[in-house]
């Protein structure tokens, strides 16, 4: 039958041909948007020889031990369409315009609330790319599209936000533990209130991945805690993530500058917080990351100021 031009198929045909359920097909479509191709009006979807062969392959990645997420995106990325695979959400799909075809499936799991699944596939790609480009290269394009989400309409995005950075938690909590040796290279807290905890865990993750140790205070890290903790550790560096203005001002700049070689302030809320021009403001993960890795020798100030990016940085 391969190859045979203009061939379509029921959900049934295929599951006999497959040997898997009606119920399965339906469920892959729904949630790793594994659909039939052809559609006329009035009529059942029907399946391609092309939509079965991608079955076919999925279930060949699966007899190797591959996870069915991660089976269904590989048998996806043969497609010879180049529109994103359908949401099967009861939402509409978010909006994340031309990127890596990973976001989209991650896009896809988290309209879906798909907690399960997004640890799933961040944890395939923290194994495959490594944790600072999975940050920069899937991570953060998605955070950054429900961020804009979140500013265009709230409407059926908090849900989304929160699925979303509960599979991306999960995943880098997986990051295997560095033993320190010697001076703990980093310090890693949030500001007092600050929520806002996803940009260093992945930090950690990512110090992790490079054998460099740290430890994380969490999210609302109160200051005096924060300056005991370096008082006590005396580390080589200290970050500290603010998201607002409001949650920087709580900082005690001048007392922890004074307890470790490198203080460096991130996140958009240090922008504009006159107490942190003195220190490092650096603009990207990758940069934090090169500073911490540096021997201790003294630094010059090399990165500019912290620019106002969107939410969900």
């Amino acid at each position: 039958m391969a190859g045979a031009p203009g061939v379509v198929l029921t959900a049934g045909a295929v599951a006999r041909q497959l040997g898997v359920a009606v119920p399965t097909l339906r469920s892959w479509d729904r949630r790793y948007g594994l659909a039939p191709s052809e559609h006329d009006p009035g009529r059942h979807r029907r399946y391609t020889i092309e939509d079965v062969e991608r079955l076919r392959r999925m279930l060949a990645l699966m007899g190797e031990g591959v996870p069915p997420a991660a089976a269904a995106r590989v048998a996806l990325e043969s497609r010879s369409d180049p529109e994103p695979a359908r949401d099967g959400g009861g939402t509409g799909a978010l909006a994340v315009g031309r990127v890596d075809r990973a976001v989209r499936g991650l896009a896809r799991a988290a309209t879906r609330l798909d907690v399960a699944a997004i640890r799933e596939r961040v944890e395939e790609h923290l194994v495959q790319r490594g944790a600072l480009v999975t940050w920069e290269e899937l991570l953060m394009p998605l955070l950054r599209s429900i961020g804009e989400s979140f500013e265009q309409s709230a409407d059926g995005i908090v849900e989304v936000e929160h699925a979303a950075s509960a599979g991306i938690l999960a995943a880098l909590h997986g990051a295997r533990p560095v033993p320190e040796r010697g001076r703990l290279p980093a310090l890693l807290a949030c500001a007092p209130d600050e929520q806002h905890s996803l940009p260093l865990e992945a930090l950690h993750a990512v110090l992790a991945g490079r054998d460099c140790a740290s430890r994380f205070l969490g999210a609302r890290a109160p200051a005096d805690m924060l300056i005991r903790a370096a008082d006590k550790l005396r580390p080589r560096s200290v970050v500290v993530w603010a998201h607002t203005a409001r949650t920087a001002r709580k900082v005690d700049v001048d007392a922890l500058g004074e307890l470790c070689p490198v203080l460096l302030l991130c996140g958009p809320g240090w922008s504009g917080v006159r107490a942190a021009r003195e220190h490092l403001n650096p603009a990207s993960m990758r940069e934090v990351m090169n500073v911490i890795l540096e021997s201790g020798t003294p630094l010059p100030k090399l990165f500019p100021a912290v620019e106002k990016e969107g939410r969900a940085r």
